[in-house]
């Protein structure tokens, strides 16, 4: 599976979807509100949710999935921190094998941000298999999945056993210094940073 490197922005100005007036305006809500672009064009009444996934789908050749009825796997929550999963909208399914090596599938409202799949695969070690989620989708599905007792408890249990703590600091360590390295770069800026440590 390959993800076009054209931002979600030009993908859809591209395709006619929306226009620059509506986009100029998702941007500046979108920097308002802290939330993801196509979030934000929804929202704003430009386009609907469905349509804005169909066109992620068929674009970006991904698997949708719904997350409402999703069960969620306390391995997979495991590997990546509840704070990381709201500061990057997204949500860890589950692991597995592919090509002889791990994969970790994550729900994502905007696969086309290789620089958060990029993050993500620093941070748990693991290749990132993106499927496509609605915002609000993967926001519910971390209240369901992080915070309700039961959940919670098996995240707990995982998480706190010497070998996954040892783990999880590892990519802790390993993802501040990825936002480092993208800081420096150009990648992130400044607000970029903020927001992820508000998160």
């Amino acid at each position: 599976m390959e993800i076009k490197k054209a931002k979600l922005g030009k993908l859809l100005l591209d395709s006619g979807l929306v226009g620059e007036r509506e986009l100029s305006a998702a941007l500046c809500y979108q920097k308002n509100q802290r939330c993801l672009l196509g979030a934000s064009l929804v929202k704003l009444g430009f386009l609907s949710e469905d349509r804005l996934l169909d066109f992620l789908e068929q674009t970006l050749k991904l698997q949708r999935v719904d997350l409402d009825s999703f069960i969620p796997d306390a391995a997979a929550l495991a590997m990546v921190p509840e704070e990381r999963a709201l500061a990057f909208t997204v949500f860890p399914l589950e692991r597995s094998h592919f090509q002889g090596g791990p994969v970790l599938r994550m729900a994502m409202a905007d696969p086309s941000n290789l620089t958060v799949v990029d993050a993500l695969e620093f941070m748990t070690g693991v290749s990132i298999q993106p499927v496509l989620a609605s915002e609000p989708a993967i926001h519910r599905a971390i209240e369901r999945g992080y915070r309700q007792d039961d959940g919670l408890a098996l995240v707990r249990e995982i998480s706190s056993s010497p070998k996954n703590k040892e783990k999880t600091m590892v990519s802790v360590d390993k993802f501040n210094r990825l936002v480092e390295v993208l800081q420096a770069k150009g990648l992130l800026n400044a607000a970029d940073v903020e927001l992820l440590d508000k998160e």
